[in-house]
């Protein structure tokens, strides 16, 4: 019998979604690998292809892997595609030349390439967004469309593993009955990003601060929102809202500040960097900005029990200004009226700065990370955060994320290794060597992320913090996975490396303001509490979010006291 794992963030479902009717995909399910849509990558001219190639990969946690990899609890991420993603506003020093370079067809192929999803989905994104009658993007509704999809994939087989099935849990009770059943995938709802509940009336409001919307824009929105949440919370008795929903995405929501998540690349010349992810993609509206009046009562409205069912918050992609807000909301409610919410980073790497205002006075460019082994942009968590996370019985969930963990001197290394491994031959012991060496540099990334969080709960706050660690890949979420490991179905390989990683006192890290330091062999062994490599690992990648669900998911912590919603309701809270 294969450990069971669990992720609280991937997109199992986000690639057959995107293909569900398409006649090229008609036999196409949940279940499926969908291979990389190379043709569009191999259209991009070589700068469009650098700034991409990383994210233009096949699916990385279809079931059929979740099988492979005895991942049987994913936490599914429904997320309605922002339309900013299709929108062509390249930023400088490259916007002349992604202008020229992305004439015709080509955005086309290049939306393709880095989502995967098929070339007729993407015309219609670009389409929409660029249609003179800017008529606004009904967000809620491909929610549902989504949410949907995921249901009726509980009715269908793996061709390769007739004999699993797959089902959605509503609650605990039914999330244990379900995983007693060794060929169960068990999966949760999640959503990320709040933009999912709105209706926008038009793509040019994505420009705007909450300050320029004219009074019909803000009435459509908070209408909108309202309503919508409402229904959410009260489907079914609530038995389909999400467990918890990651407020803040990529872009300009209009309700909370997000956080900076596109790089650029690798130094070129003259100051400049290469072309990436950054330059290709317009994040300045609402960045790193606060809550707004509108955002704030959607918060309200998602924790609220007594209107529905209680849907809890990840705090992935705030921006810090927001994450400061929330903590203090959290604090309030656990202090002065006795409820506890945890907190929740369904995705995240760690900046090693120690509180949130060291972080805020960061550009988040690669001069940030210079001379560094771990990213310290402000997106990432700091020691504040990491508190906060522990003081709310909280989970954090270590990403496993090319782009967001490692810093310059990480991949610098990296790229050395991969390079004197290319000039061996495959039989050489010296390729072997080095290929361990390579492994080491990515369980050394992962076991630091761990081991510096449970440093800063144990010098912070005397206390054992391994309740709070888990897995959150975010694979299938076009992100870069990291390359050892980079799909699910390479999970048991993690768990087994991880295992011998720390078992044979190899180095750890743990970060003073973003600088990697070697943590002595003997503070490694304090922080394990006692605890064996094993017991450790069977925690991370499973049991402590099952400790989390069995006190947080259930009908009596998210309660649902409020009938199911009516005309009246609806009315009385617009």
């Amino acid at each position: 019998m294969r450990n069971l794992i669990s992720d609280i963030h991937l997109h199992c479902g986000l690639k057959g979604f995107a293909a569900d009717g398409h006649p090229e995909y008609q036999d196409y399910t949940i279940w499926d690998y969908f291979p990389p849509q190379q043709d569009a990558l191999n259209q991009l001219n070589f700068a469009l292809r650098s700034a991409v190639e990383e994210n233009a990969i096949a699916s990385q946690a279809n079931l059929d892997a979740c099988v492979t990899a005895g991942l049987r609890i994913p936490f599914l991420a429904m997320y309605p595609i922002e339309r900013q993603m299709f929108e062509l506003d390249p930023q400088r020093p490259f916007r002349r030349l992604y202008k020229w370079l992305l004439r015709g067809d080509r955005h086309v192929n290049l939306g393709t390439a880095v989502t995967g999803f098929p070339r007729e989905k993407i015309q219609a994104y670009i389409e929409q967004v660029n249609d003179p009658a800017d008529l606004g993007c009904d967000y809620y509704a491909e929610f549902l469309e989504e949410q949907d999809y995921l249901m009726r994939q509980t009715e269908t087989r793996s061709k390769q593993y007739p004999d699993y099935r797959f089902r959605i849990a509503n609650n605990y009770d039914e999330l244990r009955s379900l995983v007693v059943d060794e060929r169960t995938i068990a999966g949760l709802l999640t959503v990320e990003g709040a933009h999912s509940f709105g209706r926008y009336p038009s793509y040019s409001i994505f420009k705007k601060e909450w300050e320029e919307l004219s009074t019909r824009e803000t009435l459509l929105l908070r209408s909108s929102f309202l309503q919508n949440i409402l229904r959410v919370k009260n489907a079914q008795g609530g038995r389909q809202a999400p467990f918890f929903v990651t407020f803040c995405h990529h872009f300009n929501n209009l309700l909370a500040g997000h956080a900076r998540s596109f790089s650029d690349k690798a130094p070129l010349a003259l100051g400049l960097n290469k072309p990436g992810m950054r330059h290709l993609f317009n994040q300045e509206a609402g960045l790193n900005r606060g809550f707004t009046p509108l955002g704030r009562e959607v918060l309200d409205l998602m924790l609220d029990r007594k209107q529905g069912r209680r849907i809890l918050i990840d705090t992935k992609h705030m921006s810090v200004a927001t994450r400061k807000s929330f903590y203090e909301i959290i604090r309030n409610k656990r202090e002065y009226e006795g409820d506890q919410i945890p907190i929740i980073h369904s995705h995240a790497a760690v900046s090693g700065w120690a509180t949130l205002e060291q972080a805020a006075q960061q550009t988040d460019d690669r001069t940030t990370d210079e001379g560094c082994f771990f990213s310290r942009w402000q997106i990432n968590l700091t020691n504040e955060d990491i508190l906060e996370t522990h003081d709310s019985d909280g989970l954090i969930g270590v990403v496993l994320h090319e782009g967001r963990m490692p810093g310059p001197v990480f991949h610098e290394q990296v790229r050395e290794l991969e390079k004197q491994i290319k000039r061996l031959r495959q039989d050489d012991r010296r390729r072997l060597y080095l290929e361990r060496e390579l492994k080491d540099m990515y369980l050394k990334l992962v076991w630091s992320t761990i081991f510096h969080m449970i440093k800063v709960v144990h010098d912070g706050r005397g206390e054992n913090g391994w309740n709070m660690i888990a897995l959150g890949s975010d694979y299938d979420g076009l992100v870069d996975p990291i390359n050892a490991f980079p799909e699910v179905d390479s999970f048991q390989d993690l768990r087994e490396e991880l295992l011998h990683y720390l078992n044979a006192g190899e180095e750890i890290y743990f970060l003073h303001n973003g600088k990697a330091k070697v943590m002595p062999p003997e503070e490694v062994r304090t922080l394990q509490f006692g605890q064996t490599a094993e017991q450790l690992i069977d925690r991370i990648l499973s049991g402590n979010t099952q400790r989390f669900l069995a006190r947080y998911f259930t009908e009596a912590y998210l309660g649902n006291t409020a009938p199911v919603l009516s005309s009246d309701t609806t009315a009385s809270v617009l």
